[in-house]
């Protein structure tokens, strides 16, 4: 198989799992059920896996210049845009202070959620959906050293110091740019390393199609969301053990979903496949959406849901709104040249030595 069709399969793997983040996001009433819990399980695993599936060695300096140009420089530029917006509606529109210490804080340390911090002060406001991008920044670094070993057993040891110090961090507090997430999803990544290795010698086709390995996926994936939550972004879990096998059953699911649809439907795999190749920049655009519209649109879908008690017609509703217009402002930003290499191009601003 050529490498333009792989790709094809792994960037609508991609544009399955940001519509799953934009999806469990929409699930606000129902967080904390086995349906939510599923939705989580698989949303942010597969791009992690996915990285490691197509690690190649890099000089460190290139791995940092990459990062900053597309990982970092669009969460400041999302955060601080946030930031302004919420600070002229809360004086213009709400009549509130809304800049102060608290709200600036997520700018600098790239929570996604509230929580305790290790330094004395709570984490009061969280910078959304975009903690995602510092957080794989770190763990692309740490990757990229972890395998400057040649030994796969010195290898999987290290991931797994690395995973349990993650964890143990995670127990504590929350930390900048959640580094006790970066530290656990080294498991993912090398997992997806592997799985490389496993498609290169068999081939993706009797990998991604096969049928016990795909079951026993979904199994996991199923055990997962009924073993309880796992909150990535703080690195928690009620059940560490199966989150992570969920994280990759979860995985390997959705990867054999991307493989068939690019066999058989090809408009829809097209589709995809452009979601999934600017699905950070969809990411971002989230990240705005639930940040400053949240509350609004769901109150508003749950007014059109009157008739149904447990307002189902809503959450489809805003699940269906979301996807579509966040792929629309997607589509219509990234035809702007200075977005699209803001978002998207490796080599701007910073420019290769």
């Amino acid at each position: 198989m050529t490498t333009s069709k792989r790709n094809l399969s792994f960037d609508i793997a991609r544009a399955m799992a940001i519509y799953l983040v934009i999806i469990g996001h929409s699930m606000t009433g129902l967080w904390g059920t086995w349906q939510s819990n599923f939705v989580f399980a698989a949303n942010l695993p597969v791009f992690f896996i996915i990285s490691g599936y197509f690690y190649h060695s890099k000089k460190m300096k290139d791995v940092i210049q990459t990062g900053i140009n597309t990982l970092l420089i669009p969460f400041f530029i999302v955060t601080i845009l946030y930031i302004g917006l919420r600070t002229i509606i809360g004086e213009f529109i709400q009549h509130i202070h809304y800049l102060n210490f608290q709200t600036l804080l997520p700018l600098i340390y790239g929570n996604g959620a509230t929580a305790h911090s290790p330094f004395g002060f709570d984490l009061s406001s969280h910078a959304g959906a975009v903690w995602f991008l510092p957080t794989m920044f770190i763990a692309n670094i740490i990757f990229h050293l972890l395998m400057k070993s040649n030994k796969e057993f010195i290898r999987f040891i290290i991931v797994i110091i690395l995973f349990g110090t993650g964890y143990t961090l995670a127990q504590y507090a929350y930390f900048p740019w959640s580094i006790q997430a970066a530290l656990e999803v080294q498991i993912y990544y090398l997992f997806g390393y592997w799985l490389a290795k496993i498609v290169k010698k068999y081939s993706e086709k009797k990998v991604f199609t096969n049928l016990p390995l795909l079951i026993v996926g979904l199994v996991f994936w199923i055990m997962s969301a009924t073993s309880g939550t796992y909150e990535l972004n703080r690195g928690l879990a009620d059940n560490m053990l199966m989150a992570v096998l969920g994280g990759i059953g979860s995985a390997v699911v959705l990867l054999g979903i991307a493989f068939f649809i690019e066999k058989h439907w090809q408009k829809l795999a097209n589709l995809l496949s452009y979601v999934g190749q600017y699905s950070l920049v969809l990411l971002c655009i989230h990240s705005m959406d639930i940040g400053l519209l949240d509350s609004e649109i769901m109150h508003f879908f749950q007014s059109q849901a009157w008739f149904l008690k447990d307002s189902l017609i809503a959450y489809i509703g805003l699940m269906l709104a979301r996807i579509l217009y966040t792929t629309f402002f997607t589509w219509i930003l990234l035809k702007i040249k200075f977005i699209y290499q803001l978002f998207v191009d490796r080599n701007f601003p910073l420019k290769k030595l």
